[in-house]
């Protein structure tokens, strides 16, 4: 997949900005608070629906407007395909996917896949349970349709459910209907869990052969997945659905005491481990960044596995976070990836001399590309 052209307007602090990106490394620099990460977040609206600053999308219009829209076009398996996202304050979010009108921004969800690798990519590695379990629900439901199904209903059932345990403490209708919900909960639950266990057990495979390379064989990597119950690669998604639905009938009481729902995929986590030690608590800060840099990697790989292609890269202000060596290893592994990076500098390393490059300056919400001089072969 490539992205070919995106277009802004009233978005953040552009009025009115086209960019056309080349098919390799795309370069966005300039100073602090000019615009670049502006672009690399619409960017990944378009992929997910979702910004990863701000939950309010009245933030991303720019000052004194009504409105923004985000065009992006871009070629996947030779095909050309759209999107349109307009936002306005009186007639709210809508998505237009090759033309076609959806209501829902979720609905854009796989359509064009992107990863982003920023410096907020670190809390996957050394932050709570809640950023991994954000980090694997995107993953699935830009790769996997069933996924996102699962989890909206499943949101939604934990929804209800918590409205019930509260109600039941003095409502007795409300105390009778929990099991109904743990039936519900549980099927959806026990399929949800199944689907993340294998995408853990592919993210972990990958992830391995990364830490290998990157440090030379010095170190290991294992990602552990964490559930209500043990997990068994051989088992399938009804053996958790059972376990599941176990764990809540017999958690009735704990969770009418406190008026929570405590046991499903919903508190799920994994742990990250380098030589077999917890990278949460054991890890310097120059570890965690290299399980963070491996884990991107790993979710590129997977991605293409399962769609077929590469995802985009987007990469903000993340090489200032890594060394030298593991810089060089990043932008070296990305061949045939289209990356797009920004930075406060036009980052001339070696290994770009043999790719294609295309750079961007940016200032004041302007996006100006840089004319290249050619080299005088006299």
């Amino acid at each position: 997949m490539t992205i070919q052209e995106l277009d802004l307007f009233q978005f953040r602090n552009y009025k009115k900005q086209n960019l056309t990106f080349g098919d390799g490394i795309n370069i966005l620099y300039g100073q602090n608070a000019q615009g670049k990460t502006n672009i690399l977040e619409a960017l990944y609206i378009s992929s997910t629906g979702k910004s990863h600053r701000t939950n309010n999308y009245n933030d991303l219009i720019q000052s004194g407007q009504n409105g923004f829209e985000i065009k992006l076009r871009a070629k996947l398996k030779d095909r050309e395909n759209s999107i349109i996202i307009r936002y306005s304050h009186d007639k709210k979010k809508s998505a237009e996917i090759n033309g076609i009108r959806r209501d829902k921004l979720s609905d854009i969800l796989g359509t064009l896949n992107m990863i982003l690798f920023s410096p907020e990519t670190l809390d996957v590695v050394k932050g709570s349970p809640a950023m991994r379990r954000k980090f694997l629900d995107i993953l699935l439901c830009q790769t996997n349709r069933q996924y996102l199904h699962l989890l909206k209903r499943y949101n939604s059932l934990i929804k209800n459910k918590s409205i019930a345990l509260k109600k039941g403490k003095s409502e007795k209708k409300y105390e009778e209907v929990i099991p109904v919900w743990n039936e519900h909960i549980s099927e959806n639950g026990g399929k949800i869990v199944y689907l993340r266990m294998n995408a853990i057990n592919k993210l972990n495979q990958y992830m391995k052969k990364e830490i290998h390379k990157i440090t030379d064989g010095a170190e290991t990597s294992d990602l552990v997945y964490k559930t209500f119950c043990d997990i068994y690669e051989e088992k399938d998604e009804k053996y958790y659905e059972n376990k599941l639905l176990k764990c809540l009938n017999e958690g009735i009481q704990k969770e009418m005491s406190i008026s929570q729902c405590i046991y499903g995929p919903h508190r799920d986590d994994f742990e990250i481990l380098l030589n077999g030690m917890n990278s949460r608590q054991y890890c310097s800060q120059g570890q965690q960044r290299t399980l963070a840099l491996s884990l991107i990697l790993a979710e590129l790989f997977y991605i293409e596995e399962v769609k077929g292609e590469k995802p985009v890269l987007l990469l903000d202000d993340v090489l200032s976070e890594l060394d030298l060596k593991r810089q060089e290893y990043l932008l070296r592994g990305l061949s045939n990836v289209q990356t797009i990076i920004t930075t406060t500098d036009e980052i001339p390393f070696i290994s770009l001399e043999k790719r294609k490059v295309k750079k961007f300056f940016i200032e004041n919400g302007r996006a100006i590309p840089k004319v290249e001089k050619k080299k005088n072969l006299d």
